[in-house]
């Protein structure tokens, strides 16, 4: 005899492995949505990132020697009167996000304003060259991955451009950034 259809058992076994598999799928769009999000706003911190070097960059070929505020929110500041720049951090909505507002203001009216969101676990600091690195200011970016962590700053030495000793892991080499710009100083005049 012939068999024309198939029995209640096959189906659901059909149906079952059918189900595993999309179960699976489901599983993995979900992990690659996930991977494509962090990835995402990783990318979008690191653009901001640049354009804040930038901005940095500018601000001391333009302005010269900043005030390094060491207590509360304001970073750096400079002020020749008229003009006034601030770099301001603030919090984000989540714990470990960073974001950095310069806000440029003449005659005590704010005349510009950008916000630059930096990646999930950052850390940055300036500092302003002596002796032999007067008229240098450099700014630190220390970008670390999730779990890791954040060297020391005393560790640290901008104008050095090398990695310290305790911080020779190649898988975190690449995550501290350097940025020197040079000013006009009252040593480099003479």
């Amino acid at each position: 005899m012939k068999r024309t259809a198939f029995t209640l058992v096959e189906l659901i076994a059909v149906m079952s492995a059918m189900a595993v598999v999309m179960g699976v799928a489901g599983i993995l769009l979900v992990q690659l949505f996930a991977y494509q999000r962090d990835n995402d706003e990783y990318s979008d911190g690191i653009r901001a990132a640049d354009r804040f070097v930038v901005a940095f960059r500018n601000d001391v070929h333009t302005y010269g020697q900043p005030e390094i505020l060491t207590e509360g929110e304001t970073l750096l500041r400079w002020n020749n009167g008229t003009e006034t720049v601030d770099y301001v951090t603030e919090t984000g909505k989540f714990p470990d996000q960073i974001y950095v507002v310069r806000t440029a203001r003449k005659d005590g009216k704010k005349t510009s304003g950008e916000t630059y969101r930096l990646p999930d676990h950052s850390m940055l600091w300036f500092v302003d060259g002596k002796d032999d690195n007067a008229g240098l200011v450099a700014l630190s970016l220390w970008i670390t991955p999730k779990g890791t962590e954040m060297p020391k700053r005393n560790e640290m030495n901008p104008f050095d451009r090398t990695m310290p000793s305790s911080q020779v892991d190649p898988r975190y080499a690449g995550n501290w950034r350097t940025i020197i710009a040079h000013y006009e100083s009252e040593r480099v005049k003479e």
